[in-house]
């Protein structure tokens, strides 16, 4: 036992051995070449994970000779069908279990956090074609208050995001961070390469390193199986959209130690604004090696290519959300220029997901991911409204970028017992990189644009000055967690420290600015699990994220800080296939950037945003045919501290209520065998269009249907065939999804049909 685990210990430094990079053993991310201090902070964080990896030995063999062999209590699994792990499929729409609340694999009725799992099931039922639409029926979140689908998915949760560059950009994947560019640079992910979808609720810092204080969303990758399956599967709809996609994976070899998956799509569309256009190839090989049950390495890996991503821009508030002389502005009108619009971006990506179980108490899990980030970006935006309520006054901005990023968090796990006492213990060492360059201007000069009499192509045209920015980032955090339980109580408490630093320098006259931050978080929450399926909790939870930029004295900025009191309670029926989960909460948010009143132009950090709350989400299977989601979410969000307008006012976008429902319904016996009927509505409260509130966007309800009809339930010969048709937005609602500025807001997506046909086998 001991020489397989020593050869595991060496499989896994080989695997972590990541200089071959580059064949000279240096770092790629830019051509000036980077700094050694980069790549030995990396490799220091590699061997932290060799170092975890090791320590099990130390406590292996005779040292636990001495004593009593430990016993483990294990989590309680409740099987239906094949077992589900934390980061597996789920049958149906309701999971038992998930990693993100905790970073082990728990079930969700022990788990003393507010989390939603958005499954496969229902993302295809839904025919969810970006993450943001994934989440219309999630309690407390607000995605899509921008109108593309290919470009970015930032949302609201618990009445925290934004725009720019303060927006919630979903940016975590299988744990690890999602880093972006120094602008504009953000990736964004496919959701048919996603097994599930899951939003966490609240701060999570003290796993997860810099993060909102509202929560995040974590994407679970597709990953091979052991059973053999294939689906290929063409769509088309609204708006000229064609799309071609597969998922073929299974067995490499008879005794299933090596498995294989490959995940790809081709995509092309127009979309509902003018001369605009949304474009998407994908593909995405993944392998698994599982040479015995106690080790598994598996390999990840994606390439996505966007060569165009729809229309992102805003449109004035007077002629949306506001009343105009001339009427309503279109929702397909564009402001800009059609000669100069475009936003492309490549991604690559390549990681790895090793886990290794020692013996019954410790476990080793390595997460890593190197990606290879480009953008380019040309726009000409709305400025200002003129004061004739029809001419806009224009700006060109363009963005040529670069970036390369690493993330690496090593997991060592350890489950004991002391006295009654049941510990899962979790030591993590995790750490981010990211080297980017970006040449970026705003300004040039562009002719006005009448949107009631649009003349496009006017002259003179010139586009502004790029000068050039590089940036690097480096993020290292050392966490412990532990999760104590005592019959049907629960204890979990973690602390985590935080080394954030931040280089960035004008290429222009080599001006360099310096941020290094620190930062201690940790949480503590407490469950009871009854036997009639209640589980009541309550917690305590801290985050912080570094922000930019430095006070008149020339100080760099603190990170923002979060804390947030929440007491829940979670119902899972004894004998039913359903789940409900509700809580309350305070969350606030301190060191907000706020205008200094003694240095114009400048900033101070005294500003503060408190949200008070309330959601409840169910889900719920009944009849073995009827899948239902129901959630409402009530999120009070005021500005509590500030010396600008906004003092005592709502946070732009966020609406005070938000409510959905949907069901599906598939027909097992009877004539209708073989159809599937499925409907949804979702409302959106009024939202503040700007800081100081002077105008609101109007609430809005909006329906969703789907049918389906599985071909295999008549003809035997036709098993596997399946046509879907989904509408969105049924009833073509023309409303406004949010607004960030008199000038800076968003027509939602107007009705869009799709119409699906697919093989399985």
């Amino acid at each position: 036992m001991l020489v397989e685990k020593k050869a595991a210990i060496r499989r896994g430094i080989s695997i972590m051995n990541t200089r071959n990079l580059n064949k000279d053993g240096s770092w790629p991310i830019r051509a000036a070449g980077t700094p050694v201090c980069f790549w030995r902070r990396a490799r220091g964080v590699a061997l932290a994970g060799v170092a975890l990896g090791t320590l099990p030995l130390a406590f292996s063999g005779p040292a636990l000779a001495q004593g009593a062999a430990p016993t483990v209590s294990l989590d309680t699994i409740e099987v239906q069908g094949a077992t589900e792990k934390a980061n597996g499929p789920v049958d149906g729409y309701i999971a038992r279990r998930s990693a993100s609340g905790t970073k082990t694999d728990t079930p969700l009725i022990e788990t003393p956090q507010s989390i939603t799992v958005i499954p496969r099931a229902q993302i295809d039922d839904q025919a969810a074609q970006s993450v943001g639409q994934a989440l219309r029926y999630s309690a407390g979140v607000l995605a899509e208050t921008r109108l593309s689908s290919g470009r970015y998915d930032s949302t609201f949760i618990r009445g925290f995001g934004g725009s720019g560059s303060n927006a919630g950009f979903v940016n975590f994947q299988d744990g690890l961070r999602v880093q972006r560019g120094v602008n504009f640079l953000v990736p964004a992910m496919e959701t048919y390469g996603l097994e599930r979808i899951e939003v966490l609720r609240g701060p999570a810092s003290v796993i997860f390193g810099q993060v909102k204080p509202g929560g995040l969303v974590n994407l679970v990758s597709k990953r091979p199986t052991d059973q053999a399956f294939g689906e290929v599967q063409a769509q088309i709809g609204s708006h000229q959209r064609r799309q071609l996609a597969f998922d073929i994976g299974g067995p490499v070899n008879p005794d299933k130690t090596v498995l294989y998956r490959i995940v790809g799509l081709g995509r092309a569309a127009d979309t509902q604004v003018d001369f605009t256009k949304e474009e998407r190839v994908y593909i995405a090989p993944s392998l698994t090696f599982q040479p015995s049950a106690a080790t598994s390495l598996t390999i990840l890996t994606s390439f996505q290519r966007d060569p165009e991503t729809g229309f992102y821009g805003f449109i004035p508030a007077v002629g949306s959300a506001l009343p105009n002389r001339y009427g309503r502005i279109p929702s397909k009108f564009f402001p800009g220029e059609p000669s100069y619009e475009g936003y492309s971006r490549n991604q690559i990506a390549a990681g790895y997901a090793l886990e290794h179980r020692f013996n019954d108490v410790f476990s080793f899990r390595q997460n890593l991911r190197y990606t290879d980030l480009e953008s380019r970006f040309r726009t000409v935006a709305v400025g200002s409204l003129a004061a004739d309520e029809r001419t806009l006054v224009r700006r060109v901005t363009a963005s040529n970028e670069k970036a390369r990023t690493f993330g690496v968090d090593n997991q060592l796990q350890a489950d004991f017992r002391t006295g009654p006492l049941t510990h899962k213990v979790l030591l993590g060492v995790d750490g981010y990189w990211m080297d980017g360059t970006a040449f970026t201007g705003a300004g040039g000069t562009v002719q006005t644009l009448d949107w009631v009499n649009p003349v496009y192509g006017r002259t003179p045209f010139a586009v502004p000055a790029l000068p050039g920015t590089t940036q690097e980032q480096t993020q290292f955090g050392v966490y412990l967690q532990d999760q104590i339980k005592l019959d049907r109580l629960s204890l979990l408490v973690g602390g985590r420290f935080d080394n954030a630093r931040s280089r960035t320098r004008a290429l222009t006259n080599g001006a360099l600015t310096k941020q290094d931050d620190e930062a201690t978080t940790g949480r503590a929450a407490l469950m009871y699990n009854f036997d009639n399926g209640l589980a009541p909790y309550a917690s305590y939870s801290t985050s912080f994220e570094p922000v930019a930029g430095t006070s008149f004295g020339g100080s760099p900025f603190k990170p923002t800080e979060g804390e947030q009191y929440e007491v829940g309670l979670k119902y899972a029926p004894p004998g039913y296939d359903a789940f409900i989960q509700a809580a309350v909460y305070q969350l606030t948010q301190s060191n907000v950037p706020t205008a200094d009143p003694l240095n114009v132009g400048f900033q101070i950090q005294t500003g503060e945003v408190r949200a008070r709350g309330f959601e409840i989400e169910g889900r719920a299977k009944l009849f073995e045919s009827l899948e239902l989601i129901a959630a409402y979410a009530y999120t009070d969000a005021e500005v509590t501290k500030s010396t600008g307008v906004d003092l005592g006012k709502r946070p732009t976008v966020v609406p005070r209520n938000m409510a959905s429902l949907w069901g599906h319904y598939t027909f097992k016996t009877g004539l209708f065998a073989g159809f599937a009927l499925g409907g949804g509505v979702r409302y959106v409260g009024e939202g503040a269009g700007d800081p100081g509130n002077t105008f609101k966007t109007p609430d809005y309800t909006l329906f969703d249907a789907a049918i389906s009809y599985d071909f295999g339930v008549r003809s035997q010969a036709l098993k596997g065939w399946k046509v879907q048709v989904n509408a969105q937005n049924l009833l073509d609602k023309d409303y406004v999804a949010g607004c960030y500025a008199l000038t800076q807001c968003s027509f939602g997506l107007r009705r869009t049909v799709l119409a699906t046909l697919s093989y399985r086998w």
